[in-house]
């Protein structure tokens, strides 16, 4: 009885601490991470179904250079290794311990996880060659928009879609962008190389959080349920679930919640979509339509002793279905920090 009083004791002690989380950056430090995502691709049109998968395994470094006085850290994010295997297990592109500094993108995080990239690296895919390309990151598509037909990349390298080995003219130690011309079709897929959509798990939450903490955020048609599953002082829990309601208004969203520092309720917007005339409707159900349904679960661990981020694991399923075509990606990953 005595040690099941202690334990009790112990649970309801974990359930009063509370804690901020925030990443504590330091210059000159390099932070090594490793990642496998495995896309199960699957495209349906005209009674035609084609199914896919690439499984991507990724290592790579966020190096630190300096730290402002917010907290801010400007630095470098480069490859070590990076491997695509197709359906068939066939290596379509592998570039294994690159050079430092060989394959990078300039990057700032804030103490929040808030990644800022000048530049992306993707994988692009196509027939006759699949193709490691440098684009800027408010850019559409590696080159302002992926379409089928011919279009300039800026690539670091060239794969045989084959077998995956780098094409003459390319060399693993003297990788340097050039411009080359690629021809897409409607089977053209853009990789992530360095995994940007991961990062987004990086993020961290306002406020303090304590365990059993929950939340919903509501944006347009997308909901996020924020769940605090267990927080010490060297280990914060915390799962993500996402739906899509493509019932809700456009304009509208909101958030609630029950926390350590009370309940809450807000809403926001919603009054456009309601004030629209039925022509404009019409126009606003169509975007809906062509908007991805999004559904997720994630799990994420943080260490706030040292403020940084241990590892993430989950699925994240997107479908469009659109005018006789659906296509369905769906992803599995498990992303660490080694």
């Amino acid at each position: 009885m005595k040690k099941l009083l202690l334990f009790t004791f112990l649970i309801s002690g974990l359930n009063l601490f509370a804690v901020e989380l925030n990443y504590n950056w330091k210059p000159g430090t390099a932070y090594t991470f490793t990642g496998t995502i495995v896309d199960n691709i699957s495209t349906s049109m005209m009674g035609m179904n084609v199914q896919d998968k690439y499984t991507t395994s990724v290592d790579f470094v966020l190096a630190i250079q300096s730290v402002d006085g917010e907290g801010t850290a400007s630095g470098t994010l480069y490859l070590i290794n990076f491997n695509v295997k197709n359906s068939k297990g066939v290596s379509v592109a592998s570039l294994l311990n690159l050079p430092k500094n060989s394959v990078k993108s300039e990057v700032k995080v804030d103490r929040k996880g808030n990644f800022e990239f000048l530049r992306e690296i993707h994988l692009l895919t196509t027939p006759t060659s699949n193709v490691l390309v440098y684009a800027n990151a408010t850019e559409s598509g590696v080159s302002g928009g992926v379409n089928t037909g011919e279009e300039k990349v800026e690539a670091y390298a060239e794969f045989d879609p084959k077998t995956g080995k780098l094409k003459a003219g390319y060399s693993v130690t003297a990788l340097k962008p050039k411009k080359v011309t690629v021809k897409e079709n409607d089977e053209s897929d853009e990789l992530d190389v360095i995994p940007y959509d991961l990062l987004e798990f990086l993020l961290l939450p306002e406020g303090d959080v304590n365990q059993g903490d929950q939340v919903r955020v509501q944006a347009g048609m997308y909901i996020c349920d924020f769940n605090i599953l267990t927080v010490t002082p060297t280990l914060v829990s915390m799962k993500e679930r996402i739906a899509t309601d493509k019932n809700a208004d456009m304009f509208g969203g909101g958030a609630n919640g029950n926390t350590g520092e009370g309940s809450f309720n807000m809403g926001f917007g919603g009054a456009e979509e309601m004030e629209m005339e039925e022509e404009d409707k019409a126009v606003m159900n169509d975007a809906k339509a062509m908007m991805p349904t999004i559904t997720g679960d994630i799990t994420s661990n943080f260490d706030p002793a040292n403020g940084i981020f241990l590892n993430a694991k989950g699925t994240v399923t997107s479908t469009m279905d659109y005018m006789g075509m659906k296509m369905t990606v769906v992803s599995n990953f498990d992303f660490k920090k080694k």
